[in-house]
């Protein structure tokens, strides 16, 4: 990807120069060079650098020593360690040390192409985690929602533009995506927002009192009326009144009201009067209610007095790539809210959470981490604490996103099949790599390093 940088590291510039040539040939970014580890600091120190490309044995500073400064310098490099045969032992201690991955000299330059994609993906990763805390509070918002992508932009944009007037809303919408979120900001930022929301959530309100509710009752209206009741119009005077999944309303409350919707007059049970309330009103559902109209279930006349204005609010498919921020965003708020320290999740992690389907959309995520908060005694969250049966993977070819290349979307399939099959076989063994690589067929070293490139931890996946 354009923009991004490789720093080559090696004593040896004859090949210094042609791996040069081989990535630029490959990848579209910068690459620079250096022939020893005082060279590659001083870059360093200069130059936004994405992935290090290193030998293990180089004269004066050596493959583990300027892996260890990197880290010290920006963790978020990723680096990949070249070893010429005979010094395996060293490169398994820089992946102990942080090293992505490693490469072994002559160089097979199709399996160079992929580490370095893969370690310019990760560093992307792993850069979008550290911005998020600092993201949440600079992105664009609209109450407490979050969110940098185009459709959530577009949300927020609107919502400003609502809240600059009294108009009707109909926020529509699949279950989970938030839509109460955006009846409450959408009232907080109107002229109305220094008052409290009402908020009727009307499939928890039994049919036989709803609408006593909703327009309240005079002393002696029915049996157990011993006194007057105010109802939620008349509690949302001057302010705003929401009522949740209007779908769900019979038709009887229905008639009542589009009278309010008309006339803004409310009428309490048992009174011989009708009285004006000052309400805004925002509606929202996940209803068909066009299919609703014609199965004679939803008055005609009160939909298109609801959608004055509407508000469709993305599944989180449609916003995948705010899953970073909204993770981030939720592991903050479930610490707060519980007084707990803070969790982190891993890179792998958040590549699966990114690859899933969500059925319940945002509200499926934020529950998930809450869970994680609850049964995780550690503050980190690994791929071992992911359930088997937690989502499904996004494998629909309905999913796929045509205007990504085939590549991209290879390997994203790849990734989340690989991940999804080590946790179960790691699972299956109780974290005993041996007895998942002859379960798997593959040789032990081979898993391991399967393993440590999705970043899962088998000791917790030990009892």
């Amino acid at each position: 990807m354009a923009g991004d940088t490789i720093l080559v590291v090696d004593d040896e510039s004859d090949l210094v120069h042609g791996l040069r040539r081989t990535i630029r040939m490959d990848i579209d970014c910068r690459v620079l060079t250096a022939e020893n580890g005082f060279q590659a600091l001083d870059i360093l120190s200069k130059e936004a650098v994405d992935v290090v490309l290193a030998d293990v044995l180089m004269p004066n500073m050596d493959g583990l020593t300027l892996l260890e400064r990197i880290k010290s310098l920006d963790p978020a490099v990723t680096v990949i360690i070249m070893t010429a045969y005979g010094t395996i032992e060293k490169a398994v201690e820089a992946i102990k040390k942080g090293a992505y991955d490693l490469i072994q000299k002559p160089v097979d330059e199709d399996r160079l192409i992929h580490l370095l994609r893969k370690g310019l993906e990760l560093n992307r990763l792993v850069r979008e985690n550290a911005r998020l805390s600092e993201a949440v509070s600079r992105t664009e918002t609209a109450g407490s929602m979050v969110g940098r992508s185009r459709p959530m932009r577009a949300v927020f944009e609107k919502i400003h533009m609502l809240a600059q007037s009294d108009v009707t809303v109909l926020v529509r919408g699949d279950t989970g995506t938030g839509k109460d979120l955006a009846a409450q900001a959408i009232h907080q930022l109107s002229r109305r927002g220094h008052r409290k929301l009402i908020t009727v959530n009307c499939p928890a309100l039994p049919e036989s009192i709803l609408e006593s509710e909703l327009f309240g009752y005079r002393k002696g209206a029915f049996t157990h009326a011993t006194d007057d009741h105010l109802g939620m119009f008349d509690q949302a005077n001057h302010s705003s009144i929401f009522l949740d999944e209007i779908g769900d309303l019979n038709l009887p409350v229905q008639t009542k009201l589009l009278r309010v919707l008309q006339d803004k007059e409310i009428r309490p049970l048992g009174c011989n009067r009708s009285h004006l309330v000052d309400t805004r009103i925002i509606a929202a559902t996940n209803r068909n209610l066009e299919l609703k109209i014609k199965e004679n279930r939803f008055r005609e006349d009160l939909f298109y007095r609801l959608k004055v204005a509407t508000l469709t609010m993305p599944s989180l498919d449609q916003i995948r790539e705010d899953i970073p921020l909204l993770v981030d965003h939720f592991l903050e708020r479930v610490a707060s809210e519980q007084d707990k320290a803070r969790k982190s999740v891993t890179p792998g992690v958040l590549n699966h959470l990114v690859g899933r389907q969500w059925p319940g959309n945002t509200r499926q995520l934020e529950n998930l981490i809450r869970g994680w908060y609850a049964v995780v005694p550690d503050d980190r969250i690994s791929t071992a604490h992911l359930a088997e049966d937690s989502l499904p993977a996004v494998c629909s070819t309905e999913l796929i996103d045509l205007d990504k290349p085939y590549q991209e979307l290879k390997e994203q399939a790849i990734g989340v099949f690989t991940l999804e099959y080590l946790n179960r076989l790691l699972g299956k063994t109780g974290g005993n790599v041996s007895a998942a690589a002859q379960l798997s067929g593959m040789k032990r070293q081979s898993l391991q390093k399967i393993i440590r490139r999705y970043g899962i931890d088998v000791q917790q996946m030990r009892s």
